[in-house]
């Protein structure tokens, strides 16, 4: 028997346990930080769960996670027509999520990827030895959060909502009064830190500011957890580099994907 829908905090608990967060860190975020925030659609067959798509709208662009649960069929293209019911989601709008291989590979069978996917590292801290002492680092302060907020947007960053810049601490590192390379979290808690936002002017670039930046980041939320993440673009092997040198390790390979609900086959 085939039935779908909307786990509930209770269905949430009992599933964290069975959570890898280092191979599915995307999905361990939306069930821990964002579980209040987010819409989670169940699929059960014969009443034993057998994926989740998780639903996220705070961010500019409708955001989903997805989980296979292992060695369980699913029954894809009926949970991908739960799941654009349940949100009422225009069928042409365009989603975004971060996939593993298999994955991916069920996405593209149903013909539901938009354009070609990035390949995309989750890295882990590894080693402290390795992170700066800085002192060119400063807090943001509640006043500088628009200045903030306009610098990330220039610099082309699309992957946080305000609420990290408010809940979450940013540093930043300014010539004079203006900012010149800024950083922060996407989550910053006891059971998840992820380092996130980081950008560096333009112009400013080549002068080693984001390694300082990911250094003091890296330290602090060593404080509030031992795992501390962040994630980078494969093709970006500047970005690669300093954070291997800081002691951050590569531990999966995925990638980020533009997707529709709406199977080109049919669902």
């Amino acid at each position: 028997m085939l039935t779908h829908r909307i786990l509930t905090h209770h269905d949430i608990l009992e599933l964290l346990p069975h959570i890898n967060a280092d191979q599915n860190l995307l999905f361990y975020s939306y069930v821990t930080q964002r579980k209040k925030k987010a819409l989670y659609m169940g699929q059960f067959v014969h009443n034993q769960l057998t994926a989740v798509f998780a639903y996220f709208s705070e961010l500019s662009f409708p955001a989903f996670s997805f989980f296979h649960v292992e060695e369980q069929n699913i029954f894809f293209s009926e949970l991908i027509a739960f799941t654009r019911e349940a949100i009422k989601l225009d069928e042409n709008a365009v989603c975004g999520t971060i996939l593993c291989q298999r994955d991916l590979e069920l996405f593209k069978s149903f013909g539901l990827i938009q354009e070609k996917p990035q390949r995309f590292l989750t890295m882990k801290h590894q080693d402290e030895t390795k992170l700066l002492e800085s002192n060119m680092v400063e807090k943001v302060s509640e006043s500088e959060y628009s200045d903030v907020l306009n610098f990330l947007h220039r610099g082309g960053m699309r992957f946080f909502t305000r609420s990290e810049l408010e809940n979450c601490p940013f540093l930043g590192i300014k010539e004079g009064n203006d900012f010149i390379a800024v950083g922060g979290y996407h989550f910053y808690d006891s059971r998840l830190v992820e380092v996130g936002n980081i950008v560096t002017r333009l112009d400013c670039r080549g002068r080693g500011l984001a390694k300082h930046l990911t250094s003091e980041l890296t330290h602090l939320g060593k404080k509030r957890s031992p795992d501390v993440y962040l994630g980078v673009l494969a093709d970006n092997l500047p970005a690669v580099r300093v954070y291997e040198g800081l002691g951050y390790q590569t531990i999966e390979e995925l990638s980020i994907v533009d997707f529709t609900l709406t199977s080109k086959y049919g669902s």
